[in-house]
């Protein structure tokens, strides 16, 4: 008879496998990643452009380009593209990005050879219709006008312009970017990216010799524009606005930390899981179940081409950010002073090996994670050796880096209330 009273035994593989994948190089020398799995009637392509906001030479081009790409070519009007797409039972997802836009295509592995050629004349003869430029634009402008009412919005944007200044990286898009951009703008931008498409990634059933024959046919040789890396000159900063019309409190803390690469990156990881990265954390358990000051704190990275930070967000109580930011520091001395225990390290560990796995259950998953080596230019077996290396930390190594990387006297704090 079952007994309800044990709990079963739990068995946990720590081992992380190397992510499989095949490599196509085009004629046109455009790379193509892809994971086949015929078990399932779907595909996904991912087609990558590099530069992103940083190619931009209007700002808001990016944004409007990669969004307005199914609204229009000489020969198909929105209506005729949205009906298209909607009958055959596929759709279309846009990013538009600081370093990289990309745009993706998901149908049924039987619609295809039908769906991708009219996709990829989407890709090369957008012709930005005026109508459907005035349309976004006016719903920007609206979005807009709404965030500038919403202390998180503003917290965001006076973080990254502390943080990176002029640069595309400090830049959100703002009205007078909008009313300021034309069509000529746009177009010129996305004539840039067609240039310079990094790779494509597919996933799912699909015939590989017709896709990479149409890509082939479509796809323009890349001939990437170089963009000089930024020199960042990071200074303290300490900002605190008020905001009638707000109900709470936006706390936003940044700092420059070190590369995706660098040595004492698993130690640092874990310690920042630790500190303030997953809901269990003690930045968690203290502003949020002990004083009650917020729904949520997280602390993270953000790894861009130019440039990796740190950044801790929170929506707190109105009037909480100074006691916030206190209890951070204090938590922050807590990790580098007082050991870790085996018991909490084991379980942080734990969280962080079965997030990668639950993160890498399904071909898109594992696609997900391949897209990423490639973005950052990783080697194919970064994945399992930084998690080795963090599962062989100690408390010891998380208490210096984190003491060494996580200098409170170098943040740059936002208050926004």
């Amino acid at each position: 008879m079952l007994d309800r009273s044990a709990a079963p035994e739990v068995s946990f593989n720590p081992e992380i496998n190397l992510l499989n994948y095949q490599t196509s190089i085009l004629r046109n020398a455009i790379p193509v990643y892809s994971i086949a799995d015929s078990r399932h009637e779907v595909v996904g392509i991912q087609f990558f452009f590099s530069g992103g906001k940083k190619l931009e030479a209007s700002k808001g081009a990016s944004y409007f380009a990669t969004h307005l790409l199914k609204s229009g070519t000489k020969t198909f009007n929105v209506n005729y593209i949205n009906d298209f797409f909607e009958f055959r039972g596929a759709f279309v997802q846009i990013q538009s990005g600081l370093d990289y836009d990309s745009i993706s295509l998901y149908c049924l592995s039987e619609k295809l050879e039908e769906v991708l050629p009219f996709f990829l004349v989407l890709v090369n003869e957008s012709n930005f219709p005026e109508d459907q430029i005035d349309k976004l634009r006016k719903k920007k402008i609206q979005e807009i006008n709404i965030n500038l009412q919403k202390s998180n919005y503003w917290a965001n944007k006076l973080l990254k312009q502390s943080l990176f200044g002029t640069h595309a990286y400090g830049h959100l898009i703002s009205i007078d970017d909008i009313e300021a951009l034309e069509r000529a703008n746009i177009q010129s931008f996305w004539n840039s990216a067609l240039n310079n498409i990094g790779f494509v990634t597919i996933t799912g059933k699909f015939d590989e010799e017709l896709v990479l024959k149409l890509l082939e046919n479509f796809l323009k040789a890349p001939k990437p524009r170089s963009i000089a890396a930024t020199k960042f000159k990071f200074e303290v900063s300490r900002q605190i606005k008020s905001l009638e019309s707000s109900e709470q409190t936006s706390l936003k803390i940044g700092l420059p930390t070190i590369e995706l690469t660098h040595s004492d990156y698993p130690a640092l990881s874990l310690g920042n899981t630790i500190w303030g990265g997953y809901f269990g954390s003690r930045l968690m358990q203290t502003i949020r179940e002990e004083k009650g000051l917020t729904y949520g704190i997280r602390s993270s990275f953000l790894h861009l081409q130019e440039v990796s930070y740190l950044q801790i967000s929170a929506d707190l109580k109105k009037g909480a950010g100074e006691e916030t930011l206190s209890l951070i520091e204090s938590e922050l001395n807590l990790l580098i002073q007082k050991s870790v225990s085996s018991d909490e390290l084991n379980k942080v560990k734990s969280f962080i090996i079965g997030e990668y796995k639950s993160g890498t259950e399904s071909i898109f998953d594992k696609m997900s994670k391949i897209k990423f080596l490639k973005v950052h230019n990783l080697p194919d077996n970064y994945f399992v050796e930084l998690y080795r290396k963090i599962l062989e930390s100690n408390s010891e190594n998380v208490a210096k880096a984190i003491e060494k990387y996580i200098v409170p006297q170098l943040f740059h704090v936002v208050i926004v209330e």
